[in-house]
This record gives structure tokens, C-alpha cells and sequence, in this order.
């Protein structure tokens, strides 16, 4: 069955034949054959097999100790081979190898050029990445022509010899999102093809390998690949034996073929690349969803029929799965028919105590705990419209929200401010009787309040069909897969629009959500660690306080795979907080969740947003609305969550770098005309945060007799640490510009800030004037 197999696998172009022993012994046998990139994958195993036909195998690599490991491997079975660490990379280091070769040696007889650097990327995410087509072109390329360029005059010496090239079937269709590794490959292959017309009069001859996938440690990481069809490491360098045996170039049956169309149509072969690309690009989101489990016929059936239940928890809940753990909070856990059962009790008080019919509008004014969850699906389930609010908002405010709400009653917490409307704490709504009546017409909806750091906040609700939600909800569950089963930490306020669409997102998935209202860095990392979490979503200022904890406070995250932090902005100090598991997300209450940056944007470009998900898209414009090219500062505006596809506005500034990634640089009414300069508080602010002592700055426009307007900065430090407003503006004086240099400055312990960690600045700050007026 393994000889059909094998078989069907050669005939299908995934492998090829190796040679046989007799053959390659007769070849190798008493011969010394250097193989490069020879510590792991092909070059491992190439070295073991030509070393037990009897070459004398010369190990090169850049790790010494893997080298060390393939030569004692090799010696344990009767073979010869030397170790020789070099890093091929550096052309000198390639010429000082190929020297001290020759001179020990005396003769090469066979050269193996295995060692390579494979990078999958596209272009449009390499403008800020020269360094990728440095790095492939120095080890594909340079450093291999110049270990040639020394070996070959002892080859011709010697009477001869043969070159063996591994290569890339890939060569043959230009495959997008291979240009770096493609164009490096194609270079060498070029100059070695080239070169062996000339070589072949001195008794050297050359051969090429052009390998399909293979599976290794360099191609493991690349999800793409993990069911695609692949030779192994063994069977690869089966196929560089054959080469090195019969002095023969190899590529797959159909890399033939594609060469040969490609170069008779080329532009034919670039149309359907490009067709297949979009292709496999609109089933990303079938790959995605599967994988969550969402595709599966009982899922799938739920969540059709818990979108007939309107924008809000209960269709949460009623897409999830029908048992298990729902959430758990300070109080225990809740599982999903305990909190059906909650939310039916709530159906009944609130219609008999509170009066409440379908079509009123109810504030509700929690924490984050079973009672926000159970209350916000009962109330839905009756017909009730909801308006979140954050339980510390401040008697007078909280009055104002209400009567522009038109709310008639509201549910908070036990003893918390009433306004001036009906009102019952969580407990009581949740205690008495299940069952009620229920709504036939209409199903509740949901609505957030904005951010509010400049005054009353105001609800916002639109409207999310599923063609809207499927781009994103793709991305981020590409991004941070939350999977079924697995705990994730919700530490942000549910009842801003971050910490509810993550609640929400959590039972849909059958995700149990762990609730850690308060803020509290031990608490949030505990709960991690005690419930085996897999994903946090928490807030810049929370990670703040867990960076400083001491290390001994910190339990193990063993389970933890991503960090999301957002609400607010990422100071980029804190990027390295959680290495390799960081995600900034970019949203807003009335455009909706703009971008996310992953780990890698983070490293390359630390305090970026990122780029926009699927199926939405960012710009930045000009006050005319004129989009401008990147590192051009203008107001960010939104587009993919409206019905009629509009551009948002955010009120937010900010620029894209080369790379697409964007940067958040302040609000609209931030920038200010100083002694006719355009100034921006978001990059003073991150000069004002580089500070060694400071831990956070707010700056507000004031009117200045002088420029018109000069900037106001509020400093907060860092715990333990002493900072002047003297010390500071010394400090500043060589970094700002005198524009750009805050008027007042004011030294305080802690900053003024709303539940999700944004600072709050005064209600009455002269308003700036519009950018370019």
C-alpha cells in the first residue's frame, strides 16, 4: 500500500523518484561533497543519505550545534562528515568558508547549495520591509555565488565536479506573494544556468532541483500550507540524490507545463494567478468561520435563527450552545440555561413592577457581572430598547442622558444614583417568578453611549446585517481565534461597545467569559491563569498597572495566546508587554471597529492601529475630504459598517505609514493654530510620555494672547517618582518646537479618566478651529 501510495504521489507532482543506492554509491563513494543549509529539512537528510553511500560530507551552516547533532547522527551510522558553521549570508563569510575548504580539502567534488531564506509576504505589506529583499537576495543569491566563485577554480583544478542548485518550483508561474523569495531564487538560478555553459568545458556540470512544498521547520509556520499537499524533508533529498547521482535537473510534471504557458502567455497566466487569488480570497471567510466551529450544521441552525431576535445578548445567548458554562463572574459561574432562566425572571418583574412594554427605552447601569447579562437579554426578549450606561456617571449627567434618551426607567446597581425615572436594582429584577409576556412584533435593541471625555455622551445603534459582519468577523477570528471551550477574560466595561462585543462574541462561540469588572491587574491575570484563559481584552491603562507589578506578582500564562487591548490608546512602551501576543484594535462608537494590529505591526511600528479587517476600509482626509498620501495627517474616516456604504467620520486625526498601518494622532478638536502653525496633541503628548517619569499626559487648547492658542498640559507620574513642571519643561525645551511647547504645565498623581480609561478633559476647553482653516 506505501509503494501505491508513493506512486500516486509521484504521478500527482507532489514528489519525485530518489535513486537507486547502487547508482549513488557508484557516484559518491570516496568522494567529498559539501552541502549547504545542511543542520536541518532537506540538507539533513541529503547529508545522511550521501554519507551512508560513502561521501565524506561537509556540514555547513550557520548553528553549530545542529550541525554537531547531523554529524554524530551520521558517524553512529558509519558515515563521515565535518562540521563547518559559517553564516552564507555574508558574502565575506562565504568567501573565508570557501578558502579554508579548498585548503583543508584540496577538492570538492560535489556542491549541494541547499541553504536558503523563504519569505511569504506581499508587496503591499513589504514597503516598509527592504530588509526582507536584502536578506533573501544574501542568502539565496550573493553568498552562494560567492562560495562558488572561490570553490569553483579548485573544482577546475581537480579535474571537475558537479553543482547541484535546490530551487523553486515556483519559478515557473511567478506565484503572488513570493516576490522577495521568487526574484532572490530566480537571481542564482539565472547566474548558475548562465555560468555552467562555460563550466561545462572544464568537466563541471550542474543540476537543479526545483522543489514544490516541502514540509519543514521554515515552511510550520505558515498556516496556508499545514493541509497542503507536500513532500517530506526525506523525500526532497531523495530527489537531490537522484540529481547528484544522474547529473539531471528535476521539476514537478506540471511546473513544466506552467513554464512553458507562462512563457508563451504570460499576460493570459497573470489574469488567472490574479483570478485565483480572489478566489481563494472570498472563501477565507468559509476557512474562518469552519474552523471556529460556526459552519457545523446544529451551529449554523441556531445562529440563522438567533439573528431573528434583533441586535442585542439574547441573540448572543440563543446562538450559543445550549449547555455548559456561560460565563463566570466575582460571584461563580453561570451556565447558559441558568442564564435563560435569569433573563425569564426578568421578563416577568420588569413587565409587572416596572410597568414596562415593548417599544420603551430603559437605561442600565451595571457592572460587569451575571446581572448586566441576564437583565440586558430580558429586557430584549420583552421588547424593551436598552441604553448602556456606565454605573459611575455622575448624578446630574446621568439625569441629562435619560431625558435625551427618553428612557422610562432604569436598572443599576443596589443603592446607585436613580435620576429622575423609575428605577429597581439588578437583584430584585432577577428575583421572583419566570415567565412573562412576551413581544410578537418587535425584539429589543441595543445602544452604547460614546466616550463622553468632553461631555454628555450620547447613544449610538445601527443596524448590522450579516453581509456587514462577515469581513470582519472573519479577520478577528483569523486573528485571535476564540474557540469553543476555551475561557476568555473580558476586564474592559461591558457596557462600552469593546467589552460588549467581545461578552457578546464569547457566547455566540460557546467561549466561557470570564467577567473581571474593577480594573485590578492581579485580579485580571489571576483569573487567567485560574481559568486556563486563552484570549484577554483589556485596556491600555489596565496593562499599564500590570507592567508595574512586580514579576513576583505575576502568575503563570501558560494558556494565555492573545492579548486585545483597546478603548483607548497603546503607548508604545507597553507593546512589549505580552511579546508575540499583542493586539492594538482601533474602534469607535459611531464608525465602528476601524483596525486591528497584530504582534508583527506592533514590533515593526510600535503604537500603530494597524490595518482595516475585511470588508472595511480607512482614510485619511484632508478637511475638503481629499484623501491624503501617507504620513500626511488628516482626519481618519471609516467605511464597511453603514448600509449605504458612507464614509464615517471618526473625529479622530491620524496618518498611514508606507505600509498601509495607521496611526492615531489625536482628535479633530485637538489640533490647534499656534502663531499660524498647525499643532497636533498627539505627538506632543508621545513626546511628553517618553518621559522616563511620566506615565500619561493630557494637553487642552487655551487661548494665549501671544499665538492665539498654546497648549495646556496636565502630567501624571509615574508611582514612586518625583517630576517638577520646571524639570519638564527643561526636558521638552530640545524635543518641541516653541509652537509646540505647552504654555502651563501641571504635575499630578493621577489623571482624570471615564470606565474604559480615557481621559477626561474639561467640559469647557475653547473649541480648536477645523484643520486648515
Amino acid at each position: 500500500m506505501n509503494i501505491i501510495k508513493r506512486w500516486v504521489r509521484i504521478a500527482a507532482g507532489i514528489t519525485g523518484r530518489g535513486p537507486r543506492e547502487r547508482r549513488l554509491r557508484a557516484v559518491v563513494d570516496g568522494r567529498i561533497v559539501l552541502v549547504t543549509g545542511a543542520s536541518e529539512g532537506i540538507g539533513a537528510a541529503t547529508a545522511r543519505r550521501l554519507a551512508a553511500a560513502g561521501a565524506t560530507v561537509l556540514l555547513v551552516a550557520r548553528t553549530r550545534e545542529r550541525l554537531k547533532q547531523v554529524s554524530g547522527e551520521i558517524a553512529a551510522a558509519g558515515g563521515r562528515a565535518f562540521v563547518h558553521p559559517a553564516d552564507l549570508s555574508s558574502p565575506e563569510a562565504a568567501a573565508e568558508l570557501a578558502a579554508d575548504l579548498v585548503a583543508r580539502y584540496r577538492r570538492i567534488d560535489v556542491v549541494v547549495n541547499n541553504a536558503g531564506r523563504s519569505i511569504r509576504r506581499p508587496v503591499a505589506e513589504t514597503a516598509d520591509r527592504f530588509h526582507d529583499i536584502q536578506r533573501t537576495a544574501s542568502l539565496n543569491y550573493l553568498g552562494p555565488v560567492q562560495l562558488m566563485l572561490v570553490l569553483l577554480p579548485a573544482m577546475r583544478a581537480t579535474g571537475g565536479g558537479h553543482v547541484v542548485n535546490v530551487s523553486t518550483a515556483g519559478l515557473s508561474l511567478h506565484t503572488p506573494n513570493w516576490s522577495a523569495y521568487h526574484a532572490s531564487k530566480a537571481a542564482f538560478d539565472t547566474w548558475l544556468r548562465s555560468a555552467a555553459v562555460e563550466m561545462r568545458r572544464d568537466g563541471i556540470t550542474v543540476s537543479t532541483v526545483y522543489c514544490n512544498l516541502v514540509r519543514t521547520r521554515m515552511s510550520a509556520p505558515t498556516p496556508h500550507f499545514r493541509r497542503a499537499p507536500a513532500m517530506s524533508a526525506d523525500e526532497a533529498a531523495g530527489i537531490v540524490c537522484r540529481a547528484v547521482a544522474h547529473h539531471r535537473s528535476w521539476w514537478p510534471w506540471w511546473a513544466r507545463i506552467g513554464s512553458v504557458v507562462s512563457a508563451a502567455m504570460p499576460r493570459t497566466v497573470e489574469r488567472a494567478l490574479a483570478a485565483g487569488v480572489r478566489a481563494l480570497d472570498a472563501l477565507e471567510p468559509l476557512r474562518v468561520l469552519a474552523a471556529s466551529g460556526l459552519l457545523r450544521p446544529q451551529r449554523l441552525v441556531r445562529v440563522l435563527r438567533a439573528g431573528r431576535r434583533g441586535r442585542n445578548l439574547d441573540t448572543a445567548l440563543a446562538a450559543g450552545p445550549p449547555n455548559g458554562l456561560a460565563l463566570v463572574d466575582p460571584d461563580g459561574p453561570v451556565t447558559y440555561p441558568e442564564l435563560d432562566a435569569m433573563a425569564e425572571a426578568c421578563v416577568a418583574n420588569a413587565a409587572a413592577t416596572l410597568g414596562l412594554r415593548t417599544g420603551d427605552r430603559v437605561g442600565l447601569a451595571c457592572d460587569g457581572h451575571r446581572g448586566f447579562v441576564a437583565v440586558a437579554i430580558g429586557l430584549a426578549r420583552l421588547g424593551v430598547d436598552v441604553v448602556l450606561l456606565p454605573p459611575d456617571l455622575p448624578r446630574d449627567r446621568l439625569t441629562e442622558v435619560l431625558r435625551r434618551e427618553r428612557a422610562t426607567g432604569l436598572v443599576g446597581e443596589p443603592g446607585g444614583a436613580t435620576g429622575d425615572v423609575t428605577w429597581m436594582a439588578w437583584p430584585d429584577l432577577l428575583a421572583g417568578p419566570v415567565g412573562g409576556p412576551r413581544s410578537r412584533t418587535r425584539k429589543g435593541r441595543m445602544s452604547v453611549l460614546t466616550s463622553g471625555t468632553t461631555g454628555v455622551p450620547r447613544s449610538v445603534s445601527r443596524p448590522l446585517p450579516l453581509g456587514m459582519l462577515l469581513g470582519p468577523v472573519t479577520t478577528h477570528l483569523r486573528l485571535t481565534p476564540v474557540r469553543p471551550g476555551e475561557p476568555i477574560v473580558v476586564a474592559t466595561p461591558p457596557h462600552h461597545g469593546y467589552g460588549l462585543t467581545y461578552l457578546a462574541a464569547g457566547l455566540t462561540l460557546g467561549a466561557p467569559v470570564v467577567l473581571v469588572p474593577g480594573g485590578d491587574p492581579e485580579r485580571i491575570l489571576s483569573a487567567v491563569a485560574e481559568h486556563g484563559a486563552g484570549l484577554m481584552f483589556v485596556l491600555p491603562i489596565q496593562l499599564r498597572r500590570m507592567a508595574e507589578l512586580p514579576a513576583a506578582r505575576w502568575p503563570a500564562l501558560d494558556s494565555l495566546r492573545g492579548v486585545v487591548s483597546g478603548a483607548a490608546a497603546l503607548p508604545p512602551d507597553l507593546c512589549e508587554l505580552f511579546p508575540g501576543r499583542l493586539f492594538n484594535m482601533y474602534a469607535t462608537t459611531e464608525a465602528g471597529w476601524a483596525s486591528m494590529a497584530t504582534p508583527a505591526d506592533l514590533r515593526a511600528a510600535p503604537g500603530t492601529v494597524g490595518r482595516a479587517p475585511r470588508g472595511v476600509r480607512i482614510r485619511v482626509v484632508e478637511p475638503g475630504g481629499t484623501p491624503l498620501p501617507p504620513n500626511r495627517i488628516g482626519e481618519i474616516q471609516v467605511r464597511g459598517w453603514h448600509p449605504d456604504g458612507q464614509w464615517l467620520a471618526t473625529g479622530d486625526l491620524g496618518h498611514l505609514d508606507p505600509a498601509g498601518r495607521l496611526f492615531v494622532d489625536g482628535r479633530l478638536d485637538d489640533m490647534i493654530v499656534s502663531g499660524g502653525e498647525n499643532v497636533y496633541a498627539g505627538p506632543v503628548a508621545a513626546i511628553l510620555t517618553s518621559h522616563p517619569d511620566v506615565a500619561d499626559a493630557l494637553l487642552e487648547p487655551v487661548a494665549d494672547p501671544e499665538f492665539g492658542q498654546r497648549l495646556r498640559a496636565t502630567v501624571e507620574v509615574l508611582p514612586g517618582r518625583t517630576l517638577t513642571a520646571a524639570e519638564l519643561r527643561k526636558w521638552l525645551d530640545p524635543r518641541l518646537s516653541r509652537a509646540e511647547r505647552p504654555r502651563d504645565i501641571t504635575v499630578v498623581a493621577a489623571l482624570p479618566r471615564t470606565a474604559t480609561g480615557k481621559l477626561v478633559r474639561s467640559v469647557n476647553q475653547p473649541k480648536a478651529p477645523t484643520p486648515g482653516r
